[in-house]
């Protein structure tokens, strides 16, 4: 017996979509590509990190002794005035000094980090040609097809085609050198932390 065609019609549905299976395999073989990377990264950010904290020092040094200089004048001309005074002006001018100093320091770290991120992903980039670079872009499509399913359209993109992109509907995943650094840098938060102490 065939049932009516409006019955049949509301039985026909898409295939339910396979979930989107993350492979450890290359996850690891991702990390094992990116070591190399990672290591040179790690020795630049050293490198820029110490230069950059001398720089940063001697700032912070100069202002410091610039304005304890200036306190001291401070001090000594509230004497006369009065001690009590005098030590109250010299703690708000030194705990300005001391935040400036600060200041200081903390936007030269952010001038090293931003730098080291952003030659990193140059760095990066330009091994896109390499026989490493070609693997870690053959990964990164493989990464983002799983991200969205295996019927999405995957392209390489950007400069070095080490970025990928995946689409599938309404549906887009991406991953490029960026995306990586900043993972990596995230991954090295405290080594970096301990550049600066």
């Amino acid at each position: 017996m065939t049932e009516p065609a409006s019955t049949t019609a509301t039985k026909t549905t898409k295939p339910p979509r396979p979930p989107a299976i993350r492979s450890d395999k290359g996850h690891a073989a991702m990390e094992a590509a990116l070591a190399p990377v990672a290591d040179t990264l790690v020795a630049a950010a050293h490198a820029r990190a110490q230069a950059e904290r001398s720089l940063a020092e001697e700032d912070a040094l100069s202002e410091l002794a610039s304005s304890r200089a200036e306190a001291e004048c401070l001090l000594t001309e509230a004497r006369a005035e009065g001690v009590q005074a005098a030590r109250q002006e010299a703690a708000a001018r030194l705990a300005v000094a001391r935040r400036e100093a600060r200041e200081l320091v903390l936007a030269a770290r952010r001038r090293a980090y931003e730098r080291l991120r952003s030659d990193a992903v140059e760095a990066l980039e330009q091994r896109g040609a390499t026989p490493e670079g070609r693997l870690l872009g053959t990964r990164l499509m493989a990464l983002v097809r799983d991200r969205i399913g295996t019927t999405a359209a995957v392209r390489q993109v950007g400069p070095g085609s080490l970025a990928a992109v995946a689409e599938s509907g309404n549906r887009r995943a991406a991953l490029g050198a960026s995306a990586l650094v900043d993972q990596t840098l995230m991954s090295m938060a405290d080594e970096i932390e301990g550049l600066w102490a």
